[in-house]
């Protein structure tokens, strides 16, 4: 706005806006992070003691690395500031990088506010994961085309950077290639009329949309009589985080995101709104903080979650004898292992409704599942797979673990609009239960146990959590019930030492862990250095397996990595079929700007059913199965007059033409995909190309992908590496690599400081002094604790009581069966 439109009014009100919101993030930052540690020596701890302000220098920047329009401002915050007494001492650093994002989030609803205010500035929806919003009158196509993005990985995966091994040196052609390639000088070097002079008359230009900011504000006029806050709003958004427990700081966002623009007869300002709220609606679920911990130590979470979660664990004693599967046959779990097969029994045999069954990923969680099934077919059960995917669903029906299966929210809806019955005679399998949030998982188990319907929860708790809705309860399920089946032996890696060090990475000590580091490292699984070297190492290294056959798998822990390899990948598909004798074949574009060719390996990021899908061997016969997200595709035929690809999905060879909004938003390549895409999924190797910063349940998944092999390439991002660093792009880049035992301190920070396996709040809670804890909160927990004692007595006195029957049942219909398969081989005489 400040850079091209022509109204000094609007240039001057945009700089007064984002000069009020710097002051105001700040201020919240001096407020919440500006602490130096000093020692106690009495209790010997650090204690946190409060710094009468913070001394920063900052400078204001107007464009991008990419030379665009990018208001910005630097802040320099020097590690030694001045205490009360006039002594300088230490910031804390963590309590500032803490703090960080939460002060974006007042900068951004300052802005907001300012410019509302000011020349009546309406906005789009807020993303509540990032608490930033668009300006509505601003058309999102002008919006893109002025946010290029710059970076040394771009410029890699484009092949505009010559890259040198630092042990050879750049050639005399690699020399020249730099030079060339290298960008000239910044245009913030220009004078600022200058720079709008140059972007007014760049063809780019920019779109008002006039309607979009009509309906902007006649959205915001229908919410002004509904109050500031509306829990569940501020719940919805907690679930977009994924987050049931959070810190202050995560109250800040959450809320931040919810702030309307105008609040009438309230002279506060944003941050002093915020920071009321957030004592106000924040129920706290941990200790008090003491004087030696910083403020992201205290836990907190909303009402309605905590009330959420305690509605879903009054479902769990429901009980019917006739969900237990008497059918069950020692034929039927005959190819399975010791641990799955007691664990199959054990489920068949319970007369309770929730069934949870935890397992480590390469347990054999489908296998023991599909044994299952035929005993609940023997059973007179039908068999329904519910899963958070499509891709998990299809996989789990195609390899025999129920008969009929379908996604998490196609269940829900189905039961809401009654068009799916369930009752005794069903058996529930949820997949990948883990991933599944609170709300969704309370919903489904209120509508099996009112059916009376059985239902195994199979997953992994130290896997990935749900995406966008807050999760924990599958691991609180299984820690609460007494009847939770667990697998513990690993079958999908050859390598019994991987195995065991797979286990470890899951879910090991501080020995086991530095066990199985080190069998990583021994066996070469184990690299490090800057994000270009080892996207390119691990590049490398997947190409070969490619070329010698191997199912291969290409994983990353960011879109960004992705894209990149991506980028190469295609790149290498189109000189590969390219004829140096013909014009190279049409493309088009399709989300985050991919360019796709015939033969592209491409990926559908959402389920839908409004794309026809045809059998790969009849073009005129539709297929049940619909387009899927995780599902990989090759294109067959490119139409770029109707902007549209033809595409065969790998598996069953189906067809499907993918055109419009969703090739557009929901199709990107499909070489390289992200470690959440790749969960469930099985290859003979994996290349994982992973963060410094990444978390130990992306680690551990990346890592049990593959049956040969699983490897590691963990970068560590430079700091300039951002998209509003003014350095000139060099033109030349030398490869940094780090050493094994360097490898090996990244693979251990990342197990030490960042699991982030989700936790319920109560959890989190029962882990705290009841004491110390508010009434409502602890009432909770007393209820919970009275439930944990009633439940134990009944199961044991059932298992004591119960299990003989049970077994003297199954023998005597063995008997029965095997009675009956004599006589109707020897024609109903007895010999």
């Amino acid at each position: 706005m400040r850079a091209l439109h022509p109204n000094d009014v609007t240039q001057k009100a945009v700089v007064n806006a984002h000069t009020a919101a710097l002051a105001e993030a700040l201020e919240y930052l001096a407020e919440h992070a500006g602490y130096t540690r000093v020692h106690n020596p009495v209790t010997g701890d650090k204690d946190l003691v409060r710094l009468p302000g913070v001394v920063a220098v900052a400078y204001q920047h107007e464009t991008s690395r990419a030379g665009d329009p990018h208001l910005h401002t630097h802040v320099i915050v020097p590690n030694r500031q001045a205490r009360a007494d006039g002594k300088l001492v230490s910031l804390d650093g963590t309590s500032l990088f803490h703090e960080a994002r939460a002060a974006g989030v007042i900068y951004q609803v300052t802005l907001r506010r300012e410019l509302h205010r000011a020349i009546g500035v309406e906005w789009s929806p807020i993303d509540p994961a990032t608490g930033m919003a668009e300006v509505a009158a601003i058309d999102p196509a002008s919006i893109t085309a002025w946010s290029q993005r710059a970076s040394a990985l771009r410029a890699w995966a484009a092949k505009n950077l010559v890259v040198v091994d630092p042990e050879v040196g750049p050639t005399p052609a690699q020399l020249a290639a730099a030079q060339k390639a290298t960008r000239p000088g910044k245009p913030e070097q220009l004078a600022w009329a200058e720079l709008r002079r140059l972007w007014r008359e760049d063809p780019r230009g920019w779109t008002i949309n006039r309607e979009a900011h009509q309906a902007a504000r006649q959205a915001r006029q229908a919410r002004a009589g509904r109050g500031v806050w509306q829990r569940s709003r501020l719940v919805e958004a907690a679930e977009q985080r994924g987050k049931a427990v959070l810190t202050r700081a995560d109250l800040v966002e959450l809320i931040g995101a919810q702030l309307p623009v105008d609040i009438e007869g309230d002279p506060r300002s944003p941050r002093q709104v915020i920071e009321a709220s957030v004592d106000k609606l924040g129920m706290r679920i941990s200790e008090p903080r003491a004087a030696h911990q910083r403020e992201g130590s205290q836990r907190f979470t909303l009402d309605k979650i905590l009330a959420n979660e305690a509605r879903l664990l009054e479902l769990v004693d429901a009980r019917d004898e006739r969900a237990q599967l008497y059918g069950l046959r020692d034929l039927d779990v005959a190819g399975l292992s010791a641990d799955q097969a007691r664990a199959v029994e054990n489920i068949a045999w319970l007369p309770w409704l929730i069934c949870p069954l935890s397992a480590p990923a390469g347990a054999g969680k489908t296998t023991s599942m599909r044994a299952l099934r035929i005993g609940a077919r023997h059973s007179g059960k039908r068999v329904l797979v519910i899963a958070p995917t499509g891709k998990a669903v299809d996989v789990a029906v195609r390899e025999g673990a129920g008969d009929t299966g379908m996604t998490v929210a196609a269940a829900l809806k189905a039961l809401r609009d009654e068009t799916l019955q369930l009752d005794q005679h069903t058996l529930v399998i949820l997949d990948e239960a883990a991933m599944v949030g609170t709300t969704e998982l309370r919903a489904l188990l209120t509508a099996t146990t009112t059916a009376g319907a059985k239902t195994v929860l199979v997953g992994d708790a130290h896997q990935l959590s749900p995406v966008k809705s807050c999760g924990g309860m599958f691991a609180q399920l299984c820690m609460d019930l007494p009847w939770t089946q667990t697998l513990s032996e690993v079958w999908r890696m050859s390598d019994p030492g991987e195995r065991a060090a797979s286990l470890a990475l899951r879910e090991g000590g501080p020995a086991p862990v530095r066990r199985a580091v080190n069998w990583y490292a021994g066996h070469g699984r184990l690299r490090c250095g800057d994000p270009i070297a080892m996207a390119a190492d691990a590049l490398d290294a997947y190409r070969a397996d490619i070329a010698a056959g191997k199912d291969a798998l290409l994983v990353c822990d960011t879109t960004e990595i992705a894209d990149a390899l991506n980028q190469r990948l295609h790149d290498d598909h189109l000189e590969a079929a390219r004829d140096p004798h013909a014009q190279a074949g049409p493309t088009v574009t399709a989300a985050r700007g991919h360019q796709l060719a015939v033969g592209d390996l491409i990926l559908t990021r959402r389920n839908t059913a409004d794309i026809t899908v045809l059998a790969a061997a009849d073009n005129t016969r539709r297929v049940d199965a619909p387009v899927r997200n995780g599902q990989r595709w090759q294109v067959l035929a490119v139409d770029p007059a109707g902007d549209r690809i033809a595409a065969r999905r790998l598996g069953d060879g189906a067809r499907a033409a993918f055109s419009g909004d969703y090739l557009h938003q929901q199709v990107t390549h499909g070489y390289a995909v992200t470690v959440h895409s790749a969960q469930g999924v099985t290859a003979e190797t994996t290349h994982a190309v992973l963060g410094e910063r990444t978390s130990r349940a992306l680690l551990y998944v990346a890592m049990t992908r593959g049956r040969e092999s699983n490897t590691a390439y963990l970068y560590e991002r430079q700091a300039e590496e951002t998209a509003h660093e003014h350095r000139d792009q060099p033109g030349m880049h030398v490869l940094r690599r780090g050493t094994t035992s360097d490898a090996v301190q990244l693979v251990r920070a990342v197990i030490a400081h960042r699991d982030t396996q989700a936790h319920s709040a109560h959890h989190v809670a029962a882990h705290t002094d009841p004491g110390q804890l508010p009434d409502i909160v602890r009432g909770l927990l007393v209820r919970r604790t009275h439930a944990l004692h009633a439940r134990g007595r009944t199961y044991r006195a059932w298992h004591d009581q119960q299990l003989e029957v049970i077994l003297e049942q199954r023998r005597w219909a063995e008997q029965h069966l095997h009675r009956g398969y004599e006589q109707s081989r020897d024609y109903g005489i007895e010999i």
